[in-house]
């Protein structure tokens, strides 16, 4: 609902639109890389940036109008990760009323069901449609099923459009990734607050920890629809208020220090509060947990004969739980 009202009430593009107009493209057999951008038959502020299994990913909705297809994917994306993420903790389940899901079901963002792969792992199929959340969605539970379904929604974009890998790295050197000036993408690594996700290293047994630190070192927008998965971390319920308040804090922050400006103050300004109030809290949860957890039994048999400190090393959980939750 929060989705649909904001859709009815503001004809301001969303994210999930291009992907909208670039599943139709593809049926129409035009290449959505050269149609979506600044002045192009779908006029959008930046290049075509997901890759091709982005649009595939979505083809379902794409027989729905834009006016439905819209509010049902934030809704269907919510729904998905409040089920996945509380299945054994409601902690997570304070993401409804934060800052970062408000802004993600206003702008219609993929976080929300990146994320819910954490606890679904047949959804890790979609990972591929944003490889940099993706990424860290999967270091923090990589499965098999998470490999071959990317790779079955890369074959079929290649049937659909032969040129698309070569059209998306086109397309990426318009970002600050490759390109000096370009649209701003970076690892929330780089600020103050970010820097201490390095932290997560030292729990490296743990599938929150290994979340964290991927999502601090993947380059992504300085949003808060970002830190989403970020909801993933808290174990109890104070935890959870911590980082719902954190993204309240964050917003705030944001609205003080740079109320309109879109781009060379307000970017830098929302990279270092959320670094600050979202990562870090993040950050103090994860070290004052054991270093604890499930790793394949070849590295398990590896580390028993290596000589390295108890703390680092870690221990297993028993009984094994294998890809379950937390």
């Amino acid at each position: 609902m929060h989705a649909l009202t904001f859709v009815l009430a503001d004809s301001r593009g969303r994210d999930f639109d291009q992907t909208w107009y670039a599943v139709h493209a593809l049926f129409r057999g035009r290449n959505p890389y050269l149609e979506i951008g600044p002045g192009l038959a779908f006029n959008w502020g930046e290049h075509f940036y997901y890759p091709l299994t982005a649009a595939v990913a979505i083809s379902p909705l794409a027989w729905l109008p834009h006016l439905v297809a819209t509010p049902v994917f934030a809704a269907l994306s919510a729904a998905a990760f409040v089920w996945a993420s509380t299945r054994t903790s409601l902690a997570p389940a304070v993401v409804i009323t934060s800052a970062s899901a408000a802004m993600a079901s206003e702008t219609v963002q993929w976080s929300p069901l990146l994320a819910a792969a954490y606890g679904i792992p047949w959804l890790g199929v979609i990972l591929s449609a944003k490889p940099t959340i993706g990424l860290a969605i999967f270091a923090a539970r990589p499965s098999r099923m998470a490999v071959l379904g990317s790779l079955v929604l890369i074959a079929i974009a290649l049937l659909f459009l032969p040129t698309w890998p070569l059209d998306w790295i086109h397309a990426v050197r318009n970002t600050s990734v490759l390109k000096s000036g370009g649209t701003t993408y970076a690892p929330p690594i780089r600020t103050i607050g970010g820097a201490f996700a390095l932290v997560a290293i030292l729990r490296w047994r743990r599938p929150e920890a290994r979340l964290l630190l991927a999502l601090a070192c993947v380059p992504q927008t300085p949003l808060l629809y970002e830190t989403v998965p970020l909801f993933l971390v808290p174990a109890t319920i104070l935890e959870g208020g911590v980082l719902w308040l954190g993204s309240w804090l964050a917003a705030l922050t944001i609205y003080v220090a740079a109320p309109s400006d879109f781009g060379s103050t307000r970017f830098p300004v929302s990279a270092n509060a959320i670094g600050v109030f979202l990562y870090l809290p993040c950050a103090v949860m994860i070290l004052r947990r054991p270093n604890r957890g499930n790793i394949p039994q070849r590295l398990e048999r590896w580390l028993s004969g290596v000589r390295l400190p108890r703390g680092i090393v870690g221990e297993s959980d028993t009984p094994r739980h294998g890809n379950g939750l937390r």
